[in-house]
């Protein structure tokens, strides 16, 4: 008896130990083990709060494009994280020209938001952060990295396939850095829709000064997702102009989750393209989800300024970005 019951405490070992690591490397979500997802989620970051003082969030910013990462008492994203009656939550901040894979690889997420201008070395970070073994989720946000830097370049068709007729800009996400390629479109799945006016306000005149309802908010098919948990499948969706949204297509090829879009309720026109009926609004990618891309930076669903006009602020996408991320 007293060996058999060593066997089954090697066992367990074996088994927590091989949790732990699936859940640590971001294999597989802590919520998604059956029947007891939820003890195991406080098992695990409980363990993992004892020796690292996780989950580490951190917010990456620069000084132009859409968001509002950093500030209190403005509805910045940094404001309503901390908000004790959202979630009470922590978190650091840091300029985007400070980043390298060092300073990202410790925390559990890493938000890139307003942070329009980014060079490719930086780009190159956060691939190497998203791509470490040891989990980590990269939630980026709107236009981010859609500007270069003053010394980066494009990749062109040519790079990626010498014998094509064709030589043009693949898009803004993907670069060169000396002989390499830097495919961060890849990474997330996605493209701008046009590379020289990504937002919907720069793609379409958005009057200033008042909300614009822009279309419906619609879920994936089962509404399930723990990223949109709790969401009305038929909410309308007001922005204003300079605080809107990216206009981005999947990429074939790339396994990608589509699980919040925007539908516009009929096709919109513009001199360079016409937009389909929906977009993406939140797309995930790579093993274990741990790559989010949030088309509409997630403070602006609750924007202070809807209030003063009289709309409503969803609140359930920034507690869904923490909890639908981390704990899944």
């Amino acid at each position: 008896m007293v060996k058999n019951g060593v066997h089954a405490l090697i066992l367990i070992s074996l088994v927590f130990v091989l949790l732990f690591l699936l859940t640590f490397t971001g294999v597989m979500k802590c919520s998604q083990l059956p029947l007891m997802g939820e003890a195991w989620c406080d098992v695990y970051w409980g363990v993992k709060t004892f020796a690292t003082g996780g989950p580490r969030i951190l917010i990456v910013y620069g000084s132009s494009g859409i968001g509002n990462p950093t500030g209190f008492g403005n509805g910045s994203l940094e404001d309503l994280l901390a908000d004790p009656t959202i979630l009470g939550v922590h978190a650091d901040t840091m300029e985007v020209d400070r980043v390298n894979f060092g300073n990202l690889r410790n925390y559990d997420m890493v938000i890139v938001d307003r942070a329009k201008q980014i060079e490719t070395k930086q780009l190159r970070a956060f691939i190497d952060y998203a791509m470490q073994p040891t989990g980590g989720i990269l939630v980026w946000t709107g236009d981010a990295g859609t500007e270069l830097g003053a010394s980066d370049q494009y990749l062109y068709t040519k790079d990626k396939d010498p014998d094509t007729d064709v030589n043009k800009v693949i898009g803004p996400w993907s670069r060169k850095d000396g002989e390499y390629m830097v495919s961060f479109d890849e990474l997330l799945g996605l493209k701008p829709i046009d590379a020289d006016n990504v937002t919907f306000c720069e793609f379409t005149s958005c009057p200033g000064g008042k909300p614009i309802l822009v279309g419906n908010l619609e879920t994936e098919p089962s509404g399930s997702h723990p990223l949109i948990n709790g969401i009305s499948r038929t909410l309308p969706l007001y922005v204003f102009s300079g605080e809107d949204f990216a206009l981005v297509e999947t990429l074939s090829g790339i396994p990608t989750t589509e699980v919040l879009s925007l539908d516009f309720g009929g096709e919109i026109g513009a001199p360079s393209y016409d937009l389909n009926r929906s977009v993406p609004l939140i797309v995930t990618s790579g093993i274990g989800e741990r790559i989010v891309y949030y088309a509409m930076p997630p403070e602006y669903f609750a924007n202070p300024r809807l209030a003063e006009a009289g709309k409503g602020r969803y609140f359930l996408p920034i507690e869904n970005m923490y909890y639908g991320n981390l704990k899944g």
